[in-house]
């Protein structure tokens, strides 16, 4: 059981680990921490997973097996009044009130809060599944507010009735019914025990403890939560967050390296931390930018199709509701090219200025000192000097920087260095994210369905009925009818603004992997061989060091994880 763990929660836990360490060191050494983070998500929401659903359902035994926390209050009836946040390993779990209890109204207001800004929400029913009431307060919560893409469906309590292979299937069936347009599976339903899993921590027999873990499927549920933060890429915020705090780090440690023995190999290494700095304040700019953008473009999607959606039932005709569909189609290719073209535009502006930036840095006094005494050295001496240098060696407009014939290093044309040149950046550019994002084609590849034959389809039916005189056609099925297909519409345009959301992030994050973390990697390791030439470090020395090897270490292991 001990190796069934979410992984979100080992990673943030590490995460805030390496913080306190370093926060410990700093102390020790007298080092204002003010530049290190609080905590892996400073200045950042933490990363939230809010459960929700009807009362009794288990919310809070399921939050309870989830983290181990044993404070938390479980048992028959409403065992949560309120809404409790409990902060694990660094993140936010929330656990809501039932919903829709009627016995506590009041309960509904303080859940929706919680909802509203989760990363994550679970939301459980029991074995039972939806009744009229649950089921309408679900699809008010997924469907109208679009929270499908963050979902994950659980009904617990299956110890009741057999949490098998067959009674899941018949589960499934049933929850279509209300999961429509979604399907159970794009929910992520996960079917469990929350409360044989409990049992079997306390149980001493491995046989029965083995088969209450079994029955509570409490690995099912863990496999379930990891593909869903695997899907989400919020590794993504972890690292951001230790590649900035190793810039701290490094930073700091300067104060107490030794020198070298030579100047120059000294003034080389802040020529590396300089250039570092650089690309990292455009890697940022890069990620807010980028983020910027796709996110309105998938905002002003699901704004068409809320507006389609309430246009529905006032077309008059049936060529008037097709030449409807067909321009908000338009409209969501048009913003769908705009994005692509307002992402690659925005990367290349950010890129120019980094260039522009690097290169007046390295013409500037200092620079200029440093590769011209450099120039006169027998670099050969200094091999792993000699690798920092041939690693900077660009051709650009004729001239080398460094003719490795002769050792010697050019003045002009310092602004050739690697480190300014980010041409192969910039046309990678269009590797990752000029591929034309076809939004009804990734609909059709997600969710199965020919976006544009069957919405114009389904309008088509349920005008040719819904436009009989009302003395033709039951009132209450028309209005039933017109509700579902409004639906239908607006979770069309939700998937294809999930899917523009989903293509941008991971191109992005492809493309600053690819494209800029190899080269700030390649400064890192400069800047690592030039300690390494430090002889005599100090106690206080090796404890920043092993501060900065801590935190790539761990860098690396979350990026070699399957998370």
């Amino acid at each position: 059981m001990d190796n069934e763990k979410m992984d979100l929660a080992v990673w943030t836990g590490k995460c805030n680990e390496m913080i306190f360490e370093a926060k410990k060191v700093y102390k020790e050494l007298g080092i204002s921490a003010e530049n290190l983070p609080d905590g892996i998500f400073d200045g950042e929401k933490p990363i939230s997973l809010v459960f929700a659903g009807q009362y009794s359902a288990g919310k809070s035994t399921i939050i309870k097996a989830l983290t181990g926390i044993s404070s938390i209050e479980i048992g028959e009836g409403i065992t949560t009044q309120e809404a409790h946040s409990y902060d694990w390993n660094g993140m936010t779990v929330v656990d809501t009130p039932g919903i829709c209890t009627v016995l506590r109204p009041d309960h509904d207001e303080v859940s929706y809060k919680a909802i509203a800004d989760a990363d994550m929400l679970v939301y459980i029913v029991t074995h039972n599944l939806f009744d009229e009431l649950i089921g309408t307060d679900f699809r008010k919560l997924i469907i109208d507010n679009d929270k499908a893409k963050e979902t994950i469906l659980i009904v617990n309590k299956m110890a009741d009735v057999g949490n098998s292979e067959e009674m899941r299937t018949i589960k499934l069936e049933d929850l279509k019914k209300v999961t429509q347009p979604y399907s159970p599976e794009e929910l992520r339903t996960c079917f469990i025990d929350a409360e044989s899993y409990i049992e079997s921590e306390e149980e001493t027999d491995d046989e029965i403890r083995n088969e209450l873990v079994d029955r509570s499927n409490y690995t099912g549920l863990v496999d379930t939560i990891n593909k869903f933060v695997e899907e989400k890429q919020l590794s993504i915020r972890l690292t951001t967050s230790l590649y900035r705090l190793l810039d701290t780090i490094q930073s700091d440690m300067t104060q107490y390296l030794p020198s070298s023995g030579d100047d120059d190999v000294d003034a080389l290494e802040e020529t590396q931390l300089r250039q570092k700095s650089i690309f990292n304040n455009a890697l940022k700019k890069i990620e807010y930018e980028v983020r910027s953008i796709y996110r309105d473009a998938s905002s002003s999607i699901r704004e068409i199709g809320r507006n389609a959606a309430n246009e529905f039932e006032g077309f008059s005709s049936q060529e008037e509701a097709d030449n409807y569909m067909k321009d908000a189609q338009n409209q969501v290719d048009d913003i769908s090219h705009k994005c692509e073209k307002d992402i690659e535009d925005a990367i290349k502006r950010i890129l120019e200025e980094c260039e522009a930036e690097l290169e007046e840095y390295y013409k500037s006094p200092f620079i200029k000192k440093v590769y011209d005494r450099l120039s006169k050295k027998n670099l050969k001496d200094l091999p792993l000097i000699q690798k920092i240098v041939d690693s900077e060696v660009l051709a650009k407009g004729g001239e080398a920087i460094v003719q490795n014939a002769g050792g010697k290093i050019g003045l002009k044309g310092l602004s050739g260095l690697s480190g300014t040149n980010v041409h192969q950046m910039v046309l990678n550019v269009g590797h990752f994210f000029n591929h034309s994002f076809k939004p009804w084609e990734a609909v059709k590849i997600t969710k199965g369905i020919n976006v544009f034959g069957k919405v114009l389809g389904a309008l088509g039916i349920v005008l040719s009925v819904g436009m009989q005189a009302k003395s033709d056609h039951d009132e209450e099925q028309r209005v039933k009818e017109l509700k579902e297909n409004r639906e239908k519409i607006r979770a069309i345009f939700n998937s294809v603004a999930e899917e523009l959301e989903d293509y941008y992030m991971k191109s992005l994050n492809e493309y600053t992997r690819a494209s800029i973390m190899p080269r700030i990697e390649q400064i890192d390791q400069s800047i690592l061989d030039i300690r390494q030439l430090r002889i005599g470090k100090t106690e206080n020395c090796q404890k920043m060091a092993h501060l900065e090897e801590h935190c790539r270490g761990l860098i690396s292991e979350i990026h070699e994880s399957e998370f």
